[in-house]
């Protein structure tokens, strides 16, 4: 990995943090300011993750599956992830983005659960709103307090899958949007390694066993 791309993870790693923190915190904080179906959606799941990861009666890897499938099915990965490969998608088999995928999403979730098991235990997050971009489109503003007790500004967005259903489509931490990053740093990796998306595949299947 270039010193580059270990640069560009660094900024991430806090904006995973913040989702971790989101994931296990209490699960009464906020509920009346889930004052529409968006909001409603972001509390709920906030609450069902820490429901999960503070269940110790569950061994701590059935608890990670557990929390895997549940983040699985509210954001969009295959979104999520093409849009991070930027034009690269578009040299790629369908095997290639189908390995990238399931890479992208395992090494996304792994790092939400470890970051939030290691740094956020005893916050409390609080939707404070939202704004609707488009009928299709809602962003969740939450807070939540930092190691320092300094609040950190969060905010999800929420679009409608195929069938319907809410789904988060993208992650802000003090103004930075993640799937934004996330292209900046895929894209700074594939340019040092000759636009090989099995390499990127390869590194986050890596970085994600380490987690």
């Amino acid at each position: 990995m270039q010193t580059k791309y270990f640069s560009a993870l660094a900024v991430g790693r806090r904006q995973a943090m913040v989702l971790g923190a989101l994931a296990i915190l209490w699960p009464h904080a906020a509920r009346a300011a889930a004052a529409n179906p968006a909001e409603a959606f972001v509390q709920e799941n906030i609450d069902r993750a820490f429901v999960i990861l503070n269940n110790t009666a569950v061994p701590q890897e059935q608890r990670y599956m557990q929390f895997h499938d549940l983040i699985l099915s509210l954001m969009d990965a295959r979104r999520i992830g093409m849009f991070t490969l930027g034009p690269y998608a578009n040299r790629a088999s369908q095997a290639e983005i189908e390995s990238f995928i399931a890479a992208f999403s395992d090494y996304t979730i792994r790092f939400i659960y470890g970051a939030g098991f290691a740094q956020t235990e005893g916050n409390a997050p609080k939707v404070t709103g939202s704004t609707q971009r488009a009928p299709d489109d809602v962003v969740v503003s939450c807070e939540v307090n930092g190691p320092n007790a300094q609040p950190i500004k969060v905010a999800f967005r929420v679009r409608r899958s195929g069938d319907g259903r809410p789904i988060v489509t993208d992650l802000q931490v003090e103004g930075v949007w993640l799937a934004l990053l996330q292209r900046s740093d895929f894209t700074a990796f594939l340019q040092q390694n000759g636009g090989r998306i099995a390499d990127l595949t390869a590194d986050l299947h890596r970085l994600a066993r380490t987690r």
